[in-house]
């Protein structure tokens, strides 16, 4: 099963392409928007896909005027000029976990498989995991990734006990950090395997830089939209929004953050904290 795509029928209305339109899909994935998106641009329109994990590529590659490319989004910029992909009239980033990750991908990023080892990237190829975060980084770094990317409760405590626990028996897969950490709280779990994989793919650094770079390349009258499924991310976003319209270099085409009715939460309930928001460059 894959990411539902959220918020699709709103997004295909504020994005309002025309036949002829190229776009962007920064987030890939199972490709549900970028399928809606290219009913609104076909035939002679174009959409440049973007994930970080081949797998997803590769599933994507037989759609016809879809070029898929194996990337991270904060190099969006040099990835549509080594494609020959210009004047995009839209990007999207839609910033969800997909459902891929956390049920087939055997990488560790749920709680709820204690068998897989503990990896977290989205990138198979990325030398840098979860792992290697908890068996190798200092307490005070530790405490500092649950503290700052998952705003967890005692940090501190968390990170103590990790270490002291690595002393003995390295930390492979998921059910031994669940054995050292004791939690049973589906909510503080979900912060802190949050806060380890926004550490090991750098999601916030790497979002800031892909919708700087998504901007920038941008036709006027182009729109950026973005839904973010937690404060920080949304924060970043929000951040960069208000920054661009102060400049005068864009306008925000909704007052507020959009978000999902409940019909749409009752069928994906993943849905339920996701924001959109748009941004029209002038």
């Amino acid at each position: 099963m894959i990411h539902e795509p959220v918020l699709l029928k709103e997004i295909i209305a504020l994005l309002n392409l025309k036949e002829g339109d190229n776009a962007i899909d920064a987030t890939l994935d199972g490709g549900g928007h970028a399928k809606a998106m290219f009913e609104s641009i076909k035939p002679s329109g174009k959409i440049l896909g973007i994930d970080q994990d081949s797998e997803m590529v590769k599933k994507m590659n037989s759609i016809k005027n879809l070029v898929a490319v194996t990337g991270n989004f904060r190099d969006i910029g040099e990835i549509a000029s080594r494609n020959n992909f210009k004047n995009p009239k839209a990007i999207l980033f839609d910033l969800g976990l997909s459902r891929w990750h956390l049920e087939k991908s055997g990488r560790g990023f749920s709680f709820q498989k204690p068998d897989e080892p503990i990896l977290m990237q989205f990138d198979a190829g990325s030398q840098k995991n979860a792992a290697i975060i908890l068996n190798a980084y200092p307490e005070t770094e530790l405490a500092e990734i649950f503290k700052k990317f998952g705003e967890v409760r005692a940090p501190h405590q968390i990170a103590e006990k990790i270490v002291f626990a690595r002393k003995r028996k390295r930390i492979y897969s998921v059910g031994d950090l669940l054995a050292i950490l004791g939690i049973k709280n589906k909510k503080s779990l979900a912060k802190i395997f949050q806060a380890l994989r926004i550490a090991v793919n750098d999601e916030l650094a790497a979002l800031e830089e892909a919708i700087q770079g998504g901007f920038r390349i941008l036709v006027p009258g182009g729109k950026l939209a973005v839904i973010s499924y937690h404060s920080l991310e949304d924060r970043v976003v929000k951040n960069f929004f208000k920054s661009e319209v102060a400049k005068g270099n864009a306008e925000n085409i909704l007052k507020k953050p959009l978000a999902p009715a409940l019909e749409e939460i009752s069928k994906n309930p993943s849905a339920r904290s996701a924001k959109l928001r748009v941004l029209q460059k002038i």
